[in-house]
């Protein structure tokens, strides 16, 4: 005869293994990409986007309301060492400078978390806004809205490259015998690539100029030599196909070092667009911002972050 403390155990065990787990808690980014946010227990407008940072970026003056005196941006003095997020901007050459603190973040329907927020002398973009990506957020799924879904439209799953969530959320393609990352930034009205991921994909897609530099706002108010440039071959990235690309023509000095052939169409003035001082030369970045001339035919993208998954739901051009 079962003993009386199994029979007792046994149907809460049944219960347990046949009980479903709730469904992941899903955050919905609206069309027009404005959420209220909390920090700290403040509320505070933000603005969300795919291809922005991972931490929250706070214009200059809502850090000041929120922190006081904490919020002054350098006279921190000595430390041996430090643990967390870079708290400068790095935009090529250019360094703006900034601080970085922990606070309780929440939104909505989500219980908070603490995570990083960040501020700079100079803020990303202009607005009163909070600025965010998906990891920024506490949910495990993020889905942003770009436009009304469209018939014919497919739905694609690519992996995200896990090793730089803390920066930006990105897929990874080797291109070139380089790990080149491509993160879904409709912010920019064109797709940007860096000197050396537009190097790399040149090469292994064929390329050709097809006009002269222009200076393009990337952030923080600097402005980076870049020139068009169609490719040979098509690039694929899951449904989305990029046959041009902006290429910053180069990331590290100022674009007086660009060849003269490469300079056209820059006057003496926008020649030399490091505007907070420059750091010495760095490793090449291979990244490309997928923009909206190319994310134009897709309604959502969600980001899973647990399954380290992005799916685009898009029109498929062929």
């Amino acid at each position: 005869m079962m003993p009386a403390r199994r029979r007792v155990l046994m149907p809460l065990m049944l219960s347990l293994v046949g009980a479903s787990d709730p469904p992941p808690v899903v955050r919905e980014v609206p069309a027009d990409a404005r959420v209220t946010i909390t920090v700290d227990g403040h509320e505070v407008p933000a603005r969300l986007g795919p291809g922005l940072p991972s931490f929250f970026y706070l214009p200059h003056a809502r850090a000041q309301a929120l922190f006081g005196d904490d919020a002054r941006i350098g006279g921190k003095g000595f430390t041996l060492f430090s643990v967390g997020p870079a708290s400068s901007a790095r935009i090529g050459p250019v360094v703006v400078p900034g601080r970085a603190r922990r606070a309780s973040i929440g939104a909505a329907g989500a219980a908070a978390q603490v995570n990083w927020v960040k501020w700079f002398e100079t803020d990303a973009y202009p607005g009163d806004e909070a600025l965010g990506g998906p990891f920024a957020l506490p949910e495990p799924i993020i889905r942003f809205t770009l436009r009304p879904a469209q018939p014919g439209e497919v739905e694609a799953t690519l992996p995200l490259a896990a090793r730089y969530n803390w920066w930006l959320a990105s897929v990874e393609q080797v291109i070139g015998g380089h790990d080149v990352l491509f993160a879904f930034a409709p912010q920019f009205p064109r797709t940007v690539a860096s000197a050396a991921a537009g190097a790399a994909i040149g090469r292994a897609q064929g390329a050709r100029f097809d006009g002269a530099v222009e200076p393009i706002p990337i952030s923080h108010g600097v402005r980076r030599p870049a020139r068009p440039v169609q490719l040979a071959q098509t690039l694929a990235l899951g449904p989305l196909r990029i046959t041009s690309l902006l290429v910053r023509t180069h990331d590290y000095g100022a674009a007086t070092d660009i060849d003269p052939s490469e300079a056209d169409g820059l006057d003496a003035d926008n020649r030399d667009v490091v505007v907070k001082g420059k750091r010495t030369k760095s490793r090449p970045s291979y990244v490309v911002y997928v923009g909206a001339d190319v994310l134009n035919g897709c309604s959502s993208i969600t980001y899973d972050k647990p399954g380290r998954a992005v799916t685009l739901r898009c029109r498929v051009v062929r």
